[in-house]
């Protein structure tokens, strides 16, 4: 349910294959379910679930803050699109760890989704290596500014995957216009101000530092963009 991707603009720091970084350089992880599967599942569960499906989106929010578990990562930023994980710098040190680390994340994401679901949800992961922590702010900033921006147009996506799982027609050319989008919502009852900030903004969780790695914060509810920063150390 992704229609446009705020990651465009940070193509460059995309690294491929196993990968050590640079001194003082962070590795972040961002995993990704496969639209055209989600949109499926979405179909499919239509009749039984209420409008939208809050229910599926606030189990893949889930799944991605379960991340937060591994020894790996230290912050963690879900929504109902995709989950962004920053590594600690000391757990990736040796070739072969990059991969390691990807594949287990992946795996957790996706393993936790069926757990909790009884879903299975096709997911892919990028790895980028950014040169400092002030980048990787800027970056998870502009993920979560992208979600919030295009919400308006992913909750009409998810309400079409809905309508055609029910028998009634749908194209995504039917909401190309901010017009179109409010129109098809405000008609099936959706009041966009009533929808809950997560879905909005998504949500993050913070781990402790190697010996406090059990303690764990959550934001339900995130700050201003130009306080997220602060979350992220």
């Amino acid at each position: 349910m992704l229609p446009q991707s705020s990651w465009n603009a940070f193509s460059a720091f995309q690294v491929f294959g196993d990968h050590v970084p640079m001194d003082g350089f962070s590795l972040v992880v961002r995993i990704a379910a496969d639209t055209e599967a989600l949109e499926q599942i979405i179909a499919s569960r239509a009749t039984e679930q209420d409008i939208l499906d809050p229910e599926l989106a606030t189990m893949m929010v889930r799944a991605g803050l379960g991340l937060i578990r591994s020894p790996s990562v230290s912050f963690v930023y879900a929504n109902p699109d995709e989950t962004i994980a920053v590594l600690r710098r000391e757990s990736v040190q040796e070739l072969g760890q990059s991969l390691e680390v990807h594949d287990h994340l992946i795996s957790s994401w996706a393993s936790r989704m069926a757990l909790i679901s009884g879903e299975t949800l096709p997911v892919s992961g990028q790895v980028y290596e950014f040169p400092d922590m002030g980048v990787v702010r800027k970056a998870i900033r502009s993920a979560v500014d992208n979600h919030e921006e295009q919400t308006p147009l992913r909750t009409a996506k998810r309400l079409g995957a809905q309508m055609r799982g029910r028998g009634e027609p749908f194209h995504a050319s039917m909401v190309e216009s901010l017009e179109e989008q409010s129109s098809l919502l405000a008609d099936r009852g959706i009041d966009m101000d009533t929808l809950p900030g997560w879905w909005w903004r998504g949500v993050a969780a913070r781990s402790g530092n190697t010996n406090h790695a059990d303690q764990v914060e959550l934001w339900g509810e995130l700050p201003s963009s130009d306080r997220l920063g602060e979350l992220i150390v």
